[in-house]
């Protein structure tokens, strides 16, 4: 069963498809206690077994934002503001978590959400825990 999430930045500049193997009640949300993720209120998903597929129709709009251990790019769009979600790339394709609060129909604020910290993490353990966690990336069109 593939359950499909869309979602993007309120300009509509990023768009994504977000297909996942389970609802989010059994994938569960996070909240990272980074100051980036604070600052933006994000709520986090991925899924191992699923899919996302991202496109952006004005790159000169996307802003690719690292900070920390620069390992992943947080994806902005540069007209709205918005921050759709963070990309662990390789290659074409990459890894990727998504803000639910972007989707077309967003969870209730009231979701459950599960607290977490990482800043323990090295380079290689967090981009091992990535690889692991986070959605395969099937398109990236830009």
């Amino acid at each position: 069963m593939r359950i499909r999430f869309e979602g993007g930045c309120h300009c509509g500049n990023l768009w994504y498809a977000f297909e996942t193997s389970a609802g989010l009640e059994a994938l569960g949300l996070r909240a990272c206690m980074c100051s980036f993720c604070r600052a933006h209120g994000a709520r986090n998903a991925s899924d191992p077994n699923g899919t996302m597929r991202i496109d952006v129709r004005g790159v000169d709009r996307l802003v690719r934002y690292r900070f920390g251990l620069k390992t992943a790019d947080f994806l902005l769009c540069a007209s709205c503001g918005v921050y759709i979600g963070a990309l662990l790339p390789d290659g074409e394709h990459g890894w990727f978590t998504v803000n639910v609060n972007t989707f077309c129909e967003p969870p209730p604020l009231d979701f459950p959400l599960q607290p977490v910290v990482y800043d323990s993490e090295d380079i290689g353990g967090r981009v091992d825990r990535r690889k692991t966690k986070w959605t395969p990336v099937a398109s990236f069109r830009v």
